[in-house]
């Protein structure tokens, strides 16, 4: 057989008797499970004025608002600071590189001798004559 499926009112009643349950029992756990679907499905709202109704005394209000606190986070021991730090120093080291191989390359391209620099002009020249030269899109006949 099939199971039939409880009314929104009989599935609030049933959160309802649970939720009384884990508080008298100071059910860490459940309280907070509980309530977090209660604050799901009603709203924080609906969630504070359901512990103010519940809750006989100021004791257990506040054992039960201490249960909704998040639990501490562990510290991670590299902050997030530091790993960006990291990467930018390696960033910086590598663009340094980057720049004194520039440096050395036009350094040497500098520092070639005349007689290179008037075999390229020379061969430029001679590559000039062999190219067909380029007055721009040919013109349709009109």
């Amino acid at each position: 057989m099939v199971a039939h499926p409880l009314s929104a009112s009989a599935r609030a009643r049933k959160e309802l008797e649970a939720l009384k349950l884990a508080l008298a029992e100071k059910d860490e756990a459940d309280l907070r499970r509980l309530s977090d679907r209660y604050a799901h499905r009603q709203g924080p709202k609906a969630l504070q004025l359901l512990i103010r109704k519940l809750a006989s005394t100021e004791e257990i209000a506040n054992f039960w608002q201490l249960q909704l606190l998040p639990k501490e986070i562990p510290k991670v021991e590299i902050s997030h600071t530091e790993l960006i730090q990291e990467e930018v120093a390696q960033e910086i080291n590598s663009e340094e590189e980057i720049i004194i191989q520039e440096e050395i390359i036009e350094a040497e391209l500098t520092q070639q001798s005349p007689l290179e620099i008037k075999a390229r002009s020379e061969v430029a020249r001679r590559l000039r004559g062999w190219l067909p030269s380029w007055d721009g899109p040919l013109r349709q006949a009109s």
